[in-house]
């Protein structure tokens, strides 16, 4: 996925209508991460998929960057299952916060109408 691109994303944006809540990701460590992720970028894509366990994991290519948690994964379920169902992949906006080397990943995510996830 070209990063720099500023076109259309090849996949659908989950949330839907952006999101605005940066959820950690779980089990992220940056130098496994490695070249696939540019430390200069504000905000980059990354793609997320169900798994069999209940948690939705972030990733970059084939790379799992890591997971995220239970309630939010619960909370983006649907639509991830309605980018399966239309064959597009499901992308969110990451953002990496704090100083090379220990960096966390971010994605940004939205609460549905009248609930609110830790």
């Amino acid at each position: 996925m070209d990063r720099s691109s500023s076109t259309r994303l090849p996949g659908r944006l989950v949330p839907a209508a952006g999101g605005h809540v940066p959820v950690r990701v779980r089990g992220f460590v940056e130098a496994a991460a490695g070249r696939h992720l540019d430390h200069t970028l504000q905000t980059f894509a990354v793609g997320l998929a169900r798994t069999d366990h209940g948690v939705v994991k972030v990733i970059d290519g084939a790379t799992v960057l890591g997971y995220l948690p239970e309630a939010w994964s619960q909370a983006v379920d649907f639509e991830l299952w309605s980018c399966e169902q239309a064959g597009e992949p499901a992308l969110a906006r990451a953002v990496l916060e704090g100083q090379a080397g220990e960096r966390e990943l971010y994605v940004m995510l939205a609460w549905r109408r009248g609930s609110r996830q830790s």
